[in-house]
């Protein structure tokens, strides 16, 4: 589909009783996010005992100084669980197969890995690391915007096709970290 075609059909939709339609938009993603915060914090969590089956690297693209040479650079693990859940860290390697997780019971989102005698392990997933930061900064956008239109006492076109397509940018990039980390 055309570019043009898609902003357009966009514009269209929140052309009309702006406000409302976006303040409703943006509260489904701060709400999901509340849902997330109360599986993650409230909700009884679940201890169980797994294995590691699957073990990828985190890699990041690094150049030389003395050349132009561009060279990956492991950061960290991705792990996957004989159960299917999956976690990661940030530089430690998990040698053992056999570890212990406490698991979130809606999202089923690991929270902690602890391997053989006793020794919790850092994790970079989760509501740890990089998605704790984007999950605070996203969502305070989120609801800066949401105050700003619904105090607002007139809107322009380029402020509200900003408001909207800015949003639009800060949720695909949210929900394709989460995807991906």
């Amino acid at each position: 589909m055309h570019i043009n075609i898609v902003s357009g059909k966009i514009n269209l939709f929140f052309k009309k009783d702006f406000k409302k339609k976006f303040t409703i938009f943006l509260l489904k993603p701060i709400l999901i996010t509340a849902l997330f915060l109360v599986d993650f914090f409230l909700l009884p969590e679940t201890i169980v005992n797994d294995s590691i089956s699957y073990v990828s690297f985190i890699k990041t693209p690094q150049t030389s100084q003395d050349n132009s040479v561009r060279a990956n650079k492991s950061i960290g693990y991705k792990y996957t669980t004989a159960t299917g859940l999956k976690f990661s860290t940030i530089e430690t390697k998990i040698e053992s197969r056999n570890i212990k997780l406490t698991v979130s019971p809606l999202f089923k989102t690991v929270k902690t890995v602890i391997i053989p005698d006793n020794i919790s392990v850092a994790l970079a997933s989760g509501f740890n690391g990089f998605n704790k930061f984007l999950l605070i900064l996203f969502n305070s956008i989120m609801l800066v915007s949401i105050v700003y239109v619904n105090l607002a006492k007139e809107i322009t076109e380029n402020a509200r096709l900003n408001l909207i397509f800015f949003n639009l940018f800060i949720i695909t990039v949210w929900i394709c970290a989460l995807i991906l980390i």
